[in-house]
């Protein structure tokens, strides 16, 4: 089975346009379709996947692809991230025999995989009764009776209490479900396990330690440990213009006593009422009238001006220590020179 971190862009229909033929899509609230695995509506990436329709099926991404017997045979572009359609009305087939043990209805897809356990279950019934799922190379899940368990230093459970290391709200520093540790830090690296899933959907490709940094550790341990890690950018670089408000400099009077009749903002583009940046820092500004500035002169904050002045009057005083000391010790070069002499 490919590995689950590939991506591909689905069409977006509305509710009023028609679902394409042999066209995978991605389903939203509005079209009040559920998935034909697990019968649930909700559609999050966190929990059960996206939602997608390819032709008359509708499937969560997560539940094809954690169910035990599903087969990816397709490429990327094919079906539903290369779950064929055929192959998806196999599984929902041999699905429709089989009882949840948790809420006894048909459709129950996902087994786990420890030893001897017969559990057969719905994924959103098993998630809320404690399963554990890998995202990675087999894609195994695991009942709450058999989920995998952390491996965690003594030292980061001798206190009652610990601060996750993400949302700084308490967490219990235990090896339970809903607590993760970190073993590529010492100590109190505890995080909440919705934390860390939020951190994986956000940080995607970056996906690293919050407190060291580090990454092959760090992600060998949270995928073991449940955690989807999509690969894909980051989610503050998918965002159309996220960071459009670093390039744009401010125009505005900060004059204590800004002398503008309209307001601080106001500008032009030349005249008195033109604002000019620091040529410092960039930050701050100032109509020309306010600072009575002529034509083509520069202006400098009163932040900034302070600065400089204090680095001009210590660089004025070394100037003058240093001058000090050479006159003292050229002063003793010549009465030593003298003093030869008069031996002399």
């Amino acid at each position: 089975m490919a590995p689950v971190s590939r991506t591909r862009n689905a069409s977006k229909p509305t509710v009023c346009q028609p679902i394409r033929k042999n066209v995978m899509v991605e389903l939203n609230l509005m079209h009040n379709k559920a998935c034909m695995l697990c019968g649930h509506k909700e559609i999050s990436e966190k929990l059960y996947g996206l939602l997608y329709q390819l032709d008359d099926v509708i499937i969560h991404h997560y539940c094809i692809l954690l169910s035990s017997r599903s087969l990816q045979n397709g490429a990327d572009n094919e079906g539903i991230y290369g779950f064929l359609l055929k192959d998806i009305r196999a599984e929902l087939s041999r699905a429709s025999k089989q009882n949840c043990f948790y809420c006894k209805k048909k459709g129950a897809s996902i087994s786990c995989c420890r030893g001897k356990c017969r559990k057969v279950f719905h994924l959103p019934c098993g998630m809320k009764n404690g399963s554990i799922h890998q995202y990675f190379q087999s894609f195994k899940s695991f009942c709450q009776k058999h989920c995998v368990t952390q491996t965690v230093n003594l030292s980061a459970l001798k206190k009652s209490t610990a601060q996750c290391a993400i949302c700084k709200d308490a967490v219990v520093p235990s090896p339970i479900p809903t607590s993760i540790w970190a073993p590529c830090c010492k100590g109190d690296a505890w995080f909440h396990r919705e934390c860390v899933k939020d951190l994986a959907l956000n940080t995607g490709y970056y996906f690293k330690c919050p407190l060291c940094n580090d990454v092959e550790k760090f992600k060998s341990r949270m995928l073991t440990l449940g955690i989807y890690i999509p690969s894909r950018d980051p989610s503050w670089e998918t965002v159309p213009n996220a960071f459009a408000e670093l390039s744009e400099r401010q125009r505005k009077c900060n004059i204590e006593t800004c002398l503008c009749p309209h307001n601080e903002e106001y500008q032009l583009p030349s005249g008195p009422w033109e604002i000019l940046l620091c040529n410092s820092c960039g930050s701050n500004g100032t109509h020309r009238l306010c600072s009575f500035l002529e034509a083509e002169q520069e202006w400098c904050c009163a932040v900034c001006k302070r600065v400089t002045d204090k680095d001009a009057a210590k660089k004025k005083i070394k100037l003058e220590s240093l001058d000090n000391c050479s006159g003292s010790s050229s002063m003793s070069e010549g009465q030593v020179s003298t003093h030869d002499g008069e031996v002399s």
